[in-house]
């Protein structure tokens, strides 16, 4: 009997299955760094507009996951997402506890899909795109549960929520335009 050795080679498709160690470990990183952006700059503001570093940072952590379709990067947005709202119930960093679950888990859907639509070949609208949307998801929905839940007059919310939200989405989108190339130079995901 002769023992023939064969050579067995592993095919990268190119089709990403699942996040790796590195994956992790960034998303850990953004969402750690947008807690503590989120409670040291929001210290600085009382009341009215306040960054939401921990969205941003959420938004960032997908985009730069790439998935590879609408349906994996709306899955990896819904984890991204559970995880910063879990993160969002930090005593210091929470003003309404439990709204983010819903907010973020939508938001980063939002976002997640986006990212995992086909790179254009011209511009690449989505983390412009993306984070708007994610971002003014994630507000609206977390807006309209405290108008809820506070019992408050629907015009009232919609006058005192709008322009905070939309604010905060511009402010994320500006954000994460700005650190999405050179992180995905840094990080060579590009």
């Amino acid at each position: 009997m002769e023992n023939v050795a064969q050579k067995r080679e592993m095919k990268n498709t190119g089709k990403k299955k699942g996040l790796d160690i590195s994956d992790l470990v960034l998303v850990a990183v953004l969402l750690a760094a947008g807690a503590v952006l989120k409670l040291v700059v929001g210290m600085m503001f009382q009341g009215g507009v306040k960054p939401n570093f921990v969205i941003a940072s959420y938004c960032l952590a997908v985009l730069l996951i790439r998935p590879s379709n609408p349906g994996q990067g709306a899955m990896y947005g819904a984890i991204i997402g559970l995880l910063a709202a879990a993160i969002c119930q930090i005593p210091l960093l929470c003003g309404t506890p439990f709204v983010n679950f819903v907010s973020e888990l939508l938001g980063g859907i939002v976002i997640g899909a986006i990212a995992g639509l086909p790179t254009p070949k011209s511009f690449d609208f989505r983390p412009a795109v993306g984070t708007f949307l994610g971002t003014f998801v994630s507000g609206s929905v977390f807006s309209a549960i405290v108008v809820v839940v506070k019992s408050m007059d629907v015009m009232a919310g919609l006058i005192q929520f709008a322009p905070i939200v939309v604010i905060t989405a511009v402010i994320n989108t500006v954000l994460v335009q700005i650190l999405i190339i050179p992180l995905l130079r840094a990080l060579k995901r590009q």
